[in-house]
């Protein structure tokens, strides 16, 4: 190891951050479309619906997650979260994507736990190079339990910031 802090920066998906979006925009998009053409309450729930969706996406999604000796900060579209390892009850995975589960490639997006919440860190497991250098973070910050209890990632799967440009590293 080196004399600086190990940290790992891991991104989501661009199919999740652009489906988020896209989804959410139509369905605000419907429903404007809806009290454009004189509609009554339907419409307006819709948009309603769709709006608050739209800003959850871009206030909650996290783009990006960087893991240090800190803790953890949260990159979205809109905001950006710290999370210190004090607060932190545990790291675990979430359910992988429907596709994964059927092929058994996926353990699973990384959560982390505060509590009964669980905050959603990215949307998609990262490579091995990238568990390795998140197992060395852990063992730096003395979470030698979220080492054990983290399964590891598929052999062959893509770094996640194969798509990235420089700029949504947080």
């Amino acid at each position: 190891m080196t004399d600086r802090d190990p940290s790992v920066t891991l991104h989501s998906s661009w199919r999740g951050i652009a489906s988020g979006l896209i989804g959410s925009t139509a369905l605000t998009v419907l429903g404007l479309a809806g009290l454009a053409a004189g509609g009554g309450v339907t419409p307006t729930v819709i948009t309603v619906a769709g709006g608050l969706l739209l800003v959850a996406v871009a206030l909650d999604l996290p783009v990006a997650c960087r893991l240090d000796s800190d803790g953890v900060q949260r990159r979205m579209m809109l905001r950006r979260q710290h999370i210190s390892w004090s607060r932190i009850t545990a790291l675990s995975r979430g359910r992988p994507s429907l596709s994964a589960r059927r092929r058994d490639l996926d353990p699973g997006p990384l959560v982390a736990l505060i509590g009964r919440r669980r905050y959603l860190l990215v949307d998609q497991s990262e490579s091995l190079h990238e568990y390795e250098d998140l197992l060395d973070v852990l063992r730096a910050s003395g979470r030698d339990e979220d080492v054990e209890a983290l399964l590891p990632p598929a052999d062959g799967r893509t770094p996640t910031w194969t798509y990235r440009r420089r700029r949504w590293h947080p």
